[in-house]
């Protein structure tokens, strides 16, 4: 056999093995943002920037008390949200969506590098927090950190937030049962936040998985 014959057969039958390892392993959807073209877009306002930077994602926003999300256009159910975070300049609140549904609803698993944290509810554009009265403080969540690993789990009505797999707060709310995934960040009353993501993680829930 011709390497010519021989080496497409190879790639192909690698793979099916590696499609097979992600669905083995439970995993929906993985971008470590070294495509430009993996479907989160790019965008250059007045107000904010977003896209695709040295194999990270970026959202860099100007205006205060703005927000700014992406997403990568897919749909899911049930799910584990995984994603590394890290603060470049300014200050304001970071994390992680999911089942968007347009226009303008979703939740969001949010977090500041100062130690706060909140799970919100966007529906009709309109947020609401559910894990309390505004964004609240817990000393499980680092301040300053380089990289904040966040990982929101939504499954049923139950809706979760780990950083650096501790669990930061739990929440039930069945307004949204499926939708997109996607990042978020928001600038406070200063004006000014840029954050990039890297490492983007869909997996299946698992039953045994602790609540």
């Amino acid at each position: 056999m011709r390497g010519g014959v021989l080496r497409p057969l190879l790639l192909v039958l690698a793979l099916l093995v590696l499609t097979a390892c992600q669905k083995s392993s439970g995993v929906l959807f993985y971008d470590r943002f070294g495509n430009p073209n993996s479907g989160w877009g790019s965008e250059s306002r007045e107000a904010y920037d977003r896209g695709y930077q040295e194999g990270e994602y970026f959202i860099e926003v100007y205006e205060p008390d703005w927000f700014v999300w992406a997403g990568p256009g897919k749909r899911f159910g049930d799910v584990v949200v995984t994603v590394d975070a890290r603060r470049v300049s300014g200050a304001g609140h970071f994390g992680l969506i999911c089942r968007y549904r347009a226009p303008a609803n979703f939740y969001y698993f949010a977090v500041t590098d100062d130690g706060y944290y909140a799970i919100i509810r966007v529906r009709d554009s309109h947020p609401k927090v559910l894990s309390g009265e505004g964004f609240l403080p817990l000393s499980d969540i680092p301040t300053g950190a380089a990289v904040y690993r966040l990982r929101a789990i939504c499954r049923g009505e139950r809706l979760q937030l780990f950083v650096n797999d501790r669990l930061i707060a739990s929440v039930t709310d069945k307004t949204f049962r499926q939708g997109d995934v996607g990042l978020g960040a928001g600038s406070g009353p200063e004006g000014s936040l840029r954050v990039h993501f890297d490492n983007f993680k869909v997996t299946a829930p698992e039953p045994e998985e602790k609540e």
